[in-house]
């Protein structure tokens, strides 16, 4: 396996926990719900609208249809830092390949 499939289960892994973290202690703030629920709605559309597939871009297709585009809506909806990272793996890959 190549050092960029490590780091994308650690990308993925992070946002779960953080998301899992997130619901354990804003669980009465209903503000908080509705942002979250629509940033993980939008990305989502984001992601089936444009094939945005993180996963099959970088590990190959998957058994299972549109599960890497919902991982990747997850890691998108996650915010900033994470895509950032993401674009940064995404260009070193390209280079890699000589693309």
């Amino acid at each position: 396996m190549e050092l960029y499939t490590f780091v994308i289960a650690a990308l993925l892994i992070e946002a779960v926990v953080n998301l899992v973290k997130t619901i354990k202690d804003k669980s009465t703030d209903w503000k908080y719900w509705a942002a979250l629920g629509v940033s993980l709605v939008v990305s989502i559309i984001v992601s089936y609208n444009w094939n945005l597939d993180l996963f099959s871009a970088v590990l190959g297709e998957g058994n299972i249809p549109y599960i890497g585009a919902v991982l990747t809506a997850l890691i998108i909806a996650r915010g900033s830092n994470i895509v950032s990272d993401l674009v940064d793996l995404i260009k070193a890959i390209k280079v890699r390949n000589g693309g």
